[in-house]
């Protein structure tokens, strides 16, 4: 039997890479959203469905590709995840119209998830313990960096080149090396091995279903997911509708994304057994105010609220997995599919948060009622909280 310990922090290093790619992937477009809608003639709530329709993907595939996870190894299966993006990212430079763009960002519907949900087992099976809120914290620090790389660094690519369509080929270079060096490095561990036997993909889901928690945790999946994508996807478009230019608004919108590191690495680490739910209530509360506050701040203020609302919105996923596996009936060989439940759920919020706030602006031609609809929402999820227990 392998010792566990021999390699867990460089499978760790290994999952931020291929967790970065997804971030930089995930939003490659969304700082570009007005040059791409000039290039390709597509409107606002087009562009609210292309940036949400690999989430609405994630809705159909999570489940089954998690219960496949389960049932291939971790480095196949997050090895075929990788490539799949890379595909993404490649064919939406090449996009002619909104058609071929959808396409594109669908593709990464069916990779993204193979990451998404393998991360999280990885770390149930590579570490224990308090190990386990660290290496939460860190992984998931991966997509909150390269969405601020692709963020700060766009604009200047869309410059350089003269082209949205040159930052596939720069950011294809990146993914490219990283799925060689997850080829070569990347190991199983002997829990992935482990099969519950005899235990159909409908029963397993019905099982998991069957846990109040779980339940429960899918429903502030959902809220979270349509808070952090909605926000997210639409965050320079929102900057640039307060004055401030394109380039000076992907800057700040990738100061907001590396915001998301500091909670990473911080508030998950502190979220031990017995404290989430108090935390969870607090990272509401803050999150709700703050998104408020970009209807009425402008210039520093702003600013300060964007950096603030990061911070408190990042952590929210990594502190939902942790009390998803650590409930009892999921642990690590059932991870992959309640894995695949969680991000079922959470992308009805993914998909729903851009593309009504892309809908609502529209209609109402600003984004401030979009904000609005945001925060109420996730101020609600307080009241679910009572009753979420951690096991």
């Amino acid at each position: 039997m392998p010792n566990k310990n021999t390699f867990r922090w460089g499978m760790l290093f290994l999952v931020w890479l291929l967790y970065f790619s997804f971030g930089i992937t995930s939003v490659t477009i969304a700082p570009l959203a007005i040059p791409i809608m000039n290039d390709l003639e597509i409107s606002y709530a087009q562009m609210g469905f292309i940036l949400g329709a690999w989430q609405l993907v994630y809705i159909f595939t999570a489940y089954p590709l998690g219960v496949f996870i389960d049932k291939l190894s971790l480095r196949n299966s997050l090895g075929i995840g990788i490539l799949l993006i890379w595909f993404s990212l490649i064919f939406r430079g090449m996009a002619v119209d909104f058609f071929t763009l959808l396409l594109a960002v669908i593709i990464f519907g069916f990779g993204g998830p193979i990451i998404s949900i393998g991360a999280p087992k990885v770390i149930s099976v590579w570490f224990k313990g308090n190990e386990r809120n660290i290496a939460a914290g860190i992984y998931t620090t991966g997509p909150s960096i390269g969405a601020a790389v692709a963020l700060g660094t766009a604009a200047p690519i869309d410059g350089l080149i003269g082209s949205w369509r040159g930052i596939s080929l720069v950011y294809g270079v990146f993914v490219f090396l990283t799925i060689i060096l997850w080829w070569l490095f990347s190991k199983n561990h002997y829990i992935d091995s482990t099969r519950e036997k005899a235990v159909s993909a409908f029963e397993t889901f019905k099982d998991l279903l069957s846990i109040r928690n779980v339940r429960i945790i899918m429903i502030l999946a959902i809220a979270s997911f349509f808070l952090n994508h909605g926000l997210n996807n639409w965050l320079p478009t929102l900057l640039q509708e307060k004055n401030i230019s394109l380039t000076r608004a992907g800057f700040w919108s990738a100061i907001s994304m590396l915001s998301g590191v500091i909670g990473l690495l911080i508030i998950p680490s502190i979220a031990r057994h017995g404290y989430r739910i108090v935390i969870l209530a607090v990272i509401f509360i803050i999150a709700s105010s703050t998104t408020f506050a970009l209807i009425v701040f402008t210039d520093y203020p702003l600013y300060f609220s964007l950096i603030v609302s990061s911070i408190v919105r990042a952590p929210m996923m990594p502190i939902l997995t942790l009390m998803l596996m650590e409930t009892k009936g999921v642990g690590s060989v059932r991870m992959g599919a309640a894995g695949g439940l969680f991000f079922t759920a959470a992308e009805i919020g993914g998909f729903s948060g851009p593309f009504i706030i892309g809908v609502i602006r529209d209609r109402a031609g600003t984004m401030d009622l979009g904000l609005i609809v945001l925060g109420t929402f996730v101020a609600l999820l307080i009241l679910l909280l009572p009753i979420l227990k951690e096991n």
